[in-house]
Parts: structure tokens; C-alpha cells; sequence
């Protein structure tokens, strides 16, 4: 049993992908990677996988993210651990299912030193029968080139609020206009964003969310959320899923009233 890396998607989706697709919800981080590079719109990123006979474990990592402790049997750690550190691999910290999460930081610091700290405790809903709010001034539209620049203004702030600066926000939504998957709110003017990812294994993934705060507890968010939400499920998508801060109580009790149901919660562990 021993785990293997390649920087090559084909190569690690061959070995990977039935075991990813055999839970796309919780693998959805992993699969929307694959997604983007087939898209020709991800950087460099970094697979592994755990063979044990057939393949029982995978990992990814895109810099500058952490490492996305996909799916991770605990009698691996340490040796996705020893493997890692064989190869030099360096990465900001991990994200994953909270037990095997905090299992690796504890293998990572007796092997390194390295102190590790949980900066972001979230919680994977998943869309059960969609229930848009009613009542909230203002109208749904999907963006459009003339709206890069509120739409970048938008995620950078997002960003700053989740001390999470990895990606650039033009890009980000420039890809995310150019392929049809960002909504926004219009209410006299562009009140909050809702985006989502490219459909992967049958599953989008809404995120970044964001409403400045001038324009919050008006209902704009789960507005503009239903929306984006729908318009994955018009475009095909099987399942729909979403990612939230548990430090957030607001945004946990709007999107469950929207119809997200509980998966499961996962840690950012920062090293």
C-alpha cells in the first residue's frame, strides 16, 4: 500500500475518478479541479492517490491553496505524510473531514515541527427541494462583461472578510462571467453576487457568495443564492452544493431555509 502523486490530470483521473465520483458531494473540491483544467482554466495542481489493492485514498493540491484531504483512510496518514515530506511537497495547510484533518496536522507536526492552528471550521450542505425567498425588492440577472469590474470589486472584498487572498479576483470573474455562472442581485443597483462552479461529476457547487454590508439583512443573499442555485439545476446539474463558514450563524439559517441540508463539516487547518 503506498500512495503516488503526478502533476498530470489524466494520469491521476484514470487511477482516481471512480472512487471520486463514487461520492461527488463530499469530493466535490477535487472534482472541480479536474473540471477546470479540462476547461483549460485551473493552474498547476498536484494529485495523489492510495493504492491498497484497488484505489482507496486521493488527494489534491493547488497552489496557493491547502492540500484537499479528499478522501483519506486513517491508516494512510502517516504515510501520505512521509510521502509528502520524500517529495518536498510544500502547501499552506490542509482541508477536509474534521477527524482525518486533525489527524494529519498531529502526523505533520511530529514529523516537521510545524505548529498548526484550525482557521475556518465549514459546513457542506447540499440542495434538497429549492424554496427561493419571497418578498425581497429587486431582481435576479445573470452578469455580463460590463459587470467585471463590480463583480472583481465584489470577491476581492469577499476575500478580505475570509482572510483568503489565493485567487485573483478578475480572474476569477472573468471566468465566471464568460461561462455563464455568475448571478447577480439588481435592486436600483448591484446589491450581492452569487456564483458558482463548472458542473462536475454531476455536481455544482455554489460560492462566492458575497453582500457588502450596506446592502445585507435585506434578503439579497438567499435571493440572489435561490437563483444561482437554479440556474445549476436548469443547466443540468444532478446535485447542488455549498460550502459555509460555521462562524457565520446567519448565512447556516439561510441557506437551510432555501432547502440545503447538512453533508457534513470539514476544517482549514493553517501550518
Amino acid at each position: 500500500m503506498s500512495w503516488q502523486f503526478t502533476d498530470d490530470a489524466e494520469v491521476f483521473t484514470n487511477h482516481a475518478y471512480e472512487l471520486l465520483v463514487a461520492d461527488p458531494v463530499e469530493n466535490t473540491i477535487t472534482l472541480t479541479v479536474l473540471e477546470n483544467i479540462g476547461a483549460g482554466r485551473s493552474s498547476p495542481s498536484l494529485f495523489g492517490w492510495y493504492e491498497g489493492g484497488s484505489v482507496l485514498g486521493a488527494v489534491s493540491l493547488t497552489p496557493p491553496h491547502e492540500l484537499a484531504l479528499t478522501v483519506v483512510p486513517t491508516d494512510s496518514v502517516d504515510s501520505l505524510v512521509a510521502t509528502l515530506r520524500s517529495r518536498s511537497v510544500s502547501f499552506p495547510g490542509v482541508r477536509g473531514e474534521q477527524r482525518i484533518a486533525e489527524l494529519f496536522a498531529s502526523s505533520w507536526a511530529t514529523a516537521t515541527g510545524a505548529a498548526s492552528q484550525t482557521e475556518i471550521r465549514q459546513r457542506l450542505y447540499e440542495l434538497d427541494l429549492l424554496v427561493p425567498p419571497d418578498g425581497v425588492p429587486g431582481s435576479a440577472r445573470k452578469a455580463r462583461d460590463a459587470d467585471l469590474a463590480i463583480a472583481t470589486q465584489f470577491f476581492a472584498e469577499f476575500q478580505a472578510e475570509c482572510h483568503d487572498s489565493g485567487d485573483n479576483p478578475e480572474a476569477v470573474m472573468r471566468d465566471r462571467i464568460e461561462a455563464g455562472l455568475l448571478w447577480l442581485w439588481d435592486d436600483g443597483e448591484v446589491a450581492s453576487m452569487a456564483a458558482r462552479n463548472r458542473i462536475a461529476a454531476g455536481v455544482a457547487r455554489v460560492g462566492p457568495v458575497y453582500t457588502p454590508p450596506i446592502h445585507r439583512r435585506r434578503g439579497y443573499g438567499a435571493a440572489v443564492t435561490a437563483a444561482c442555485s437554479a440556474d445549476a439545476r436548469q443547466a443540468g446539474a444532478a446535485r447542488v452544493a455549498l460550502f459555509t463558514d460555521l462562524a457565520n450563524p446567519t448565512s447556516n439559517a439561510i441557506y437551510q431555509r432555501l432547502g440545503y441540508r447538512v453533508v457534513r463539516d470539514e476544517v482549514i487547518i493553517a501550518f
